[in-house]
């Protein structure tokens, strides 16, 4: 026993200390956050699991159930303020873009100015985050952009839209795609304070969907997820 603690103490004080990441300048991390934007690819195909809370001029949870290949959506309703929907009630969407894909929200170097705020460590992990500002007025406009220091993605990118609407949209890994996790806005409606969070999850990413999926509304199978896909 005291020798087994010894070792264990011993092993513990000799084995090297991993070593942090090396900050990069920061034309050295646009350029690669450039190049990682370029080279994205959006699942071509799948489903996600996602709450919807509103608070404000109207308070709100709904679950929902999203399935997708390129641009054909299916979004079902499963459950409004803790009542499950059954059967669900479901939209069907044709030529509809994603709306949280990296590629859509990112700003992007050739349409922003970017400014260096300075590197977020966490742990081992080493992100690096810019301020931007558009170089043309828009509606939509990145105000703060977060990069990840091992895939040079976002990882979170803060918003304003319109006069008083502002948020944020997280992003991470799950299996080999780089998907959001989490979307939060706040903006005045009705002389209100209101707003809204989206949380993404159960990610699956199958190779096809159920046939049917985006024509007559009705319950679809659930779905398995594929690991490391």
């Amino acid at each position: 026993m005291v020798v087994a603690l010894v070792a264990t103490l011993f092993f513990a004080v000799a084995a090297p200390a991993e070593s942090l990441p090396v900050e990069l300048p920061p034309d050295t991390v646009l350029a690669r956050y450039t190049t990682a934007l370029a080279g994205y690819t959006a699942p071509p195909v799948f489903s996600v699991d996602y709450t919807l809370e509103q608070s404000g001029a109207r308070d709100m949870e709904q679950m929902h159930r999203v399935f997708r290949s390129g641009a054909n959506e299916r979004d079902e309703t499963l459950d409004v303020d803790g009542r499950k929907l059954d059967p669900p009630t479901t939209r069907i969407f044709r030529g509809r873009p994603d709306h949280y894909t990296v590629t859509l929200l990112a700003p992007n170097p050739a349409q922003y100015d970017f400014t260096y705020i300075g590197p977020h460590r966490d742990g081992h992990h080493l992100d690096y985050v810019f301020d931007a500002k558009p170089k043309l007025e828009r509606t939509y406009r990145v105000t703060r952009v977060t990069i990840d220091g091992i895939t040079f993605l976002p990882v979170t990118i803060e918003f304003k839209s319109g006069t008083d609407g502002e948020g944020s949209v997280t992003f991470g890994r799950d299996g080999k795609w780089w998907v959001p996790l989490e979307v939060i806005g706040s903006a005045t409606v009705e002389g209100l304070a209101a707003t809204e969070r989206l949380t993404f999850y159960g990610y699956r990413f199958p190779q096809t969907l159920p046939s049917g999926t985006f024509g007559v509304p009705h319950p679809l199978p659930s779905l398995t997820p594929i690991a490391g896909q």
